[in-house]
């Protein structure tokens, strides 16, 4: 069997040649038919010492060589009401963040494998994965994902359970209302634009522990909002994870 892969496989590296959306090399694999393996390899992965709040790494001064996790300035002085914890696996950079494009605006359906083991080995690393009961994914609109064709973050959140044996998926939480794109907005217009947007049908959040999955998280508005309708659905705790979180120039060593 594995010497007929092989041979299918070479006959469609000659037939239907694809190259890498980063560097342009070609690629000789079906693990991921968009990026190689050196530029996937190479987006910068959230490494310790990052933030027990928010999840954004430290500066390399501000950590001073030490591998444990502190909360960052802002998150002592302002934690999140709804949020207990973020984690990210990756930074918004690189070839992950072309990936995410692909898979949320493209419809490349096949990169939720690869972007969803960045979730499941961040998760097996840093995280206390018998602590969850229910993975909730963001959910869109339902006119925006008619257009179009799935939820990322639920497909993401799927592969994700592979990290969480103990919990299961649950799509009670909805947006009821239609918003604009998050990524075009600022300041305090991303946090009105989504204000009231989500809410809980039926009681299966109560007493969960939850944890919210999507797919990248910027301001933190979004996911704030699907906390704060978690929360007062009855959830015990609700923490996030996201295959990449947006860092800040003063943060980012990569920018």
């Amino acid at each position: 069997m594995a010497g007929f892969q092989d041979w299918t496989l070479a006959v469609k590296n000659l037939l239907l040649p694809q190259y890498c959306r980063q560097c342009g090399v070609r690629l000789l694999t079906e693990e991921n038919n968009f990026f190689c393996p050196t530029c996937w390899e190479m987006s910068p992965a959230i490494e310790r010492p990052f933030c027990t709040g928010c999840g954004r790494p430290h500066p390399a001064m501000v950590g001073l060589g030490t591998r444990s996790n502190f909360p960052c300035a802002n998150c002592r002085d302002k934690p999140n009401r709804y949020i207990r914890r973020t984690y990210g696996a990756m930074r918004y950079d690189g070839a992950v963040e072309e990936a995410i494009k692909l898979f949320k605006f493209n419809g490349r359906e096949r990169l939720a494998g690869p972007l969803g083991a960045l979730l499941v080995d961040f998760a097996r690393r840093e995280m206390e994965c018998g602590d969850y009961d229910l993975l909730v994914p963001v959910p869109l609109h339902k006119v925006r994902q008619r257009a179009r064709g799935y939820n990322q973050s639920e497909w993401l959140a799927r592969e994700g359970l592979a990290a969480f044996p103990g919990a299961r998926l649950d799509t009670s939480l909805a947006r009821i209302r239609p918003t604009r794109t998050q990524s075009r907005l600022h300041g305090k217009a991303r946090q009105s634009n989504v204000r009231g947007a989500f809410a809980v049908s039926g009681d299966s959040v109560a007493g969960r522990r939850i944890l919210l999955v999507d797919d990248v998280v910027t301001s933190g508005g979004t996911v704030t909002e699907c906390a704060r309708a978690l929360i007062r659905a009855g959830a015990a705790s609700v923490d996030v994870l996201a295959v990449a979180l947006a860092t800040p120039p003063d943060v980012s060593l990569e920018e």
